[in-house]
């Protein structure tokens, strides 16, 4: 399917500016015709890792304080905190 060949420009109709399910349909089926669904996958994470996405979320995020806890003593709480 050709979006191109469907496009008609000189269709406006202002009563119908919401999005239909059909017409999403239309818009998901023609991007996974041309990119497919494991290029699409692969573009996505390569966006994520080349945009730095995983240092905002850590930046962005509050600490963690970790509280190691003995295996052989399940109740008693080690000293030592790491955040």
């Amino acid at each position: 399917m050709d979006l191109e060949e469907e496009y008609d420009p000189s269709y406006n109709n202002d009563d119908e500016d919401e999005i239909t399910q059909e017409d999403a349909s239309v818009v998901i089926s023609a991007y996974f015709e041309e990119k497919g669904l494991v290029r699409q996958q692969l573009d996505s994470f390569d966006e994520f890792i080349q945009k730095n996405a995983t240092q905002e979320i850590v930046n962005e995020s509050d600490d963690i304080e970790i509280l190691p806890e003995s295996q052989h003593n399940p109740n008693h709480q080690a000293d030592l905190a790491e955040t």
